[in-house]
């Protein structure tokens, strides 16, 4: 008996992301994209990517007013986009989770990429393999 060897990163380990989803999983998955869907909001979750920081530091690293840094980054909290946690410097914060920082990267990278540029391809289908791992025939 064959099985199917695929590459296995980010987006294809989970068997379950190549089916269709619930059309309440897409609607969520929409919301979550609206949710960080600004540019300005991006370059602040960009600064957080690179560590836990507190609204002034991060703000800095954007390029952004502090003022909206922290209106931002304490809405972002609420929504559950960002973790706050107190500490003697003030409040500080970082992406919830890993799927976040892959979401912006993924958005970056379309941003740096132009319309006609070639774009890396997800999934890969190797050659047929046995489940010894030799190459059928």
């Amino acid at each position: 008996m064959a099985i199917e060897d695929w590459d296995l990163n980010l987006f294809t380990s989970d068997p379950t992301l190549l089916e269709r989803a619930s059309d309440e999983e897409y609607e969520r998955a929409a919301a979550a994209l609206e949710r960080i869907a600004d540019p300005r909001r991006l370059r602040l979750l960009h600064a957080l990517s690179l560590g836990e920081d507190t609204a002034q530091r991060a703000a800095l690293w954007a390029g952004l007013e502090q003022s909206y840094a922290e209106r931002e980054l304490a809405a972002l909290a609420l929504s559950g986009v960002v973790e706050r946690r107190e500490s003697p410097r003030g409040p500080l914060y970082q992406p919830r989770d890993g799927h976040l920082v892959v979401e912006l990267h993924v958005a970056l990278a379309h941003g740096r990429e132009g319309l006609a540029e070639r774009h890396p391809r997800l999934l890969r289908r190797r050659q047929r393999v046995t489940v010894r791992g030799r190459r059928a025939g």
